[in-house]
């Protein structure tokens, strides 16, 4: 395994253990007022740039040109390109609050992408393996947060800490947010285990989180996912004729019918407690509808240059006084207040550029995921403010189950083309 390879793995590993209410516990201003620049960095994002500066230093060793390795990566060359004049445009025109959110949480997710685009099939199922641990880890710790009511490291609000009341208690895990765990959990379900023993109760463990954690566009977005994923089995063994469609149509009512009696059996338990009592529109669903009117109140040079923190600020206040908005819960809307439109449009093309990479890289079931992750990361602000969810996102995506098998088949298939008794068949 290379060098860059083990930061990768060292970076993941403090993506998925170190969050931000640990550092605020800590006392690292990370995300408080105050205190030194390089604190406002992540560990996992200094990690994952020195892994990409040893690849680069590899690749020079090599007789290699630094960027000889990005060279056949075009969509990651044109994600980083837009990162970075991203970077320099809120830089220069409004200011370096803006910029840390840009460098912590995009930039690492385009550098992940270029160190993992060549890693070898083992370093793809060790990578796996440490995802898996680590979210069935923090799916564990949830569960027994829920179960006790008490969060194994506090939630913070700004410098404060937060204590919900009973009936809207939420686990955290080692995550920095709810929400953020139950868009990990719902990664979890498609990085399942290969192996039907193991498969099973992983499945249920990264169900019961999710329920427990209460988002209900994660939890919706896993019910989605495994009835289309069945559902395109299904289609293809009816095309084909294959007589296990029918075994297939048995075992998706079975799977329905064990996910929503597990569902009852979680809530019943008080793992879902706070979910089963938000699973209609409330205030928190109205709010994030009102939040759009932002937009309105935006002047011409905010549109055309991005909003400094300053204006922001003014902005959702008089937004919070007149529609009770007191957060902007959608990445989109923010970093198009950030960056102004001609600005946003460059990020929009340069972050569609990463999906594209990834949809590249992935077969069936990790493009579902990938669906999946951005229809819940676009109903939140997962992707808004410092987060460790995109990096991690990527990483699962070089390494979703189904690609390597993908890989095997085509070398197969282009193996039996260039046999012998093929091209007789092909003379014949």
């Amino acid at each position: 395994m290379s060098l860059p390879v083990r930061l990768v793995f060292c970076a993941l590993t403090m993506e998925m253990s170190v969050s931000a209410n640990l550092l605020t516990w800590l006392g690292v201003p990370y995300v408080t007022d105050g205190g030194a620049f390089p604190l406002k960095i992540h560990p996992g994002t200094y990690f994952v740039g020195l892994a990409f500066l040893m690849m680069g230093l590899e690749q020079a060793a090599s007789a290699r040109h630094f960027t000889g390795g990005l060279g056949k990566v075009a969509h990651v060359n044109f994600y980083l390109g837009a990162v970075i004049f991203c970077m320099i445009h809120v830089t220069v025109m409004t200011g370096m609050c803006n910029l840390i959110v840009l460098l912590d949480t995009f930039l690492p997710a385009g550098l992940m992408a270029a160190l993992l685009h060549d890693a070898t099939p083992l370093e793809r199922r060790s990578l796996r393996c440490l995802l898996q641990s680590g979210i069935a880890f923090n799916a564990v710790l949830a569960l027994g947060e829920a179960a006790l009511h008490a969060n194994v490291i506090p939630l913070y609000l700004n410098d404060a800490e937060y204590h919900a009341a009973v009936e809207d208690f939420r686990p955290t895990a080692l995550y920095d947010h709810p929400l953020t765990g139950g868009l990990m959990t719902m990664m979890g379900v498609a990085l399942a285990p290969a192996r039907f023993l193991l498969r099973v109760p992983y499945t249920i463990l990264q169900i019961a989180a999710a329920l427990a954690f209460g988002g209900r566009m994660a939890v919706a977005a896993i019910v989605l996912s495994g009835f289309v994923l069945a559902g395109i089995q299904l289609g293809r063994d009816v095309l084909r004729r294959d007589r296990r469609s029918a075994v297939h149509l048995i075992c998706l009512s079975l799977i329905s019918l064990g996910f929503f009696g597990l569902a009852a059996g979680a809530i019943c338990a008080g793992f879902g407690a706070r979910l089963a009592g938000h699973l209609y529109w409330d205030q928190s669903a109205q709010v994030r509808l009102a939040q759009w009117d932002l937009i309105g109140e935006l002047s011409v040079p905010h549109l055309l240059f991005g909003t400094s923190r300053h204006d922001f600020l003014a902005l959702l206040n008089i937004l919070w006084l007149s529609k009770g908005v007191e957060v902007v819960e959608n990445f989109w809307l923010l970093m198009f207040v950030s960056l102004g439109l001609p600005g946003f449009l460059i990020f929009v093309a340069g972050f569609f550029s990463l999906l594209r990479w990834c949809w590249n890289h992935a077969a069936l079931q990790g493009r579902v995921m990938l669906a999946a992750f951005m229809f819940v990361a676009s109903t939140s602000n997962s992707l808004g403010h410092k987060s460790m969810l995109l990096v991690v996102f990527v990483a699962a995506m070089s390494c979703c189950p189904g690609r390597e098998a993908t890989a095997t088949k085509a070398a197969r298939y282009a193996v039996t083309l260039r046999s012998p008794s093929s091209r007789l068949v092909g003379a014949a």
